[in-house]
C-alpha cells in the first residue's frame, strides 16, 4: 500500500523557487520526483521546464560564415557561443548544403 503524506506548501515552494530541483526535493523528502511535482502543482507552483531554451539562429550570419568565409564549424560555434553540434543542426534545418572539398 502506498504511503500518503503531505508536504508543507510554503517550505516546498520556497525551496523550489530558490532553485531546488524536483530531484533534490525528492531526495530531501525521501520520495519520487513525480510526487514532488504533483505537490508543487497542488500548491499552485508553475513548474520549470527541464529543457534548455533553443538559441535563435541568424541565418544570414551562418550562411556568410559557413559558405562565403568557409570558416570551420568549431570557429563558427565559438563565435556564436554554441556547440559544434548546434551549428550542424542549424545548418541542416536551414537546408544549407555541406561543403565539399576546396
Amino acid at each position: 500500500m502506498p504511503r500518503r503524506f503531505t508536504l508543507p506548501c510554503d517550505h516546498l515552494r520556497a525551496l523550489y523557487e530558490a532553485g531546488a530541483t524536483t530531484i533534490t526535493l525528492a531526495n530531501l523528502y525521501h520520495c519520487n520526483p513525480a510526487t514532488i511535482a504533483r505537490h508543487l502543482r497542488r500548491c499552485g507552483v508553475v513548474l520549470r521546464t527541464g529543457r534548455f531554451t533553443a538559441k535563435p539562429c541568424d541565418e544570414a550570419l551562418l550562411r556568410r560564415m559557413y559558405l562565403d568565409e568557409r570558416q570551420p564549424l568549431t570557429q563558427i560555434a565559438a563565435a556564436l557561443n554554441v556547440s559544434v553540434s548546434t551549428v550542424g543542426n542549424w545548418r541542416r534545418r536551414l537546408g544549407i548544403p555541406p561543403r565539399r572539398g576546396r
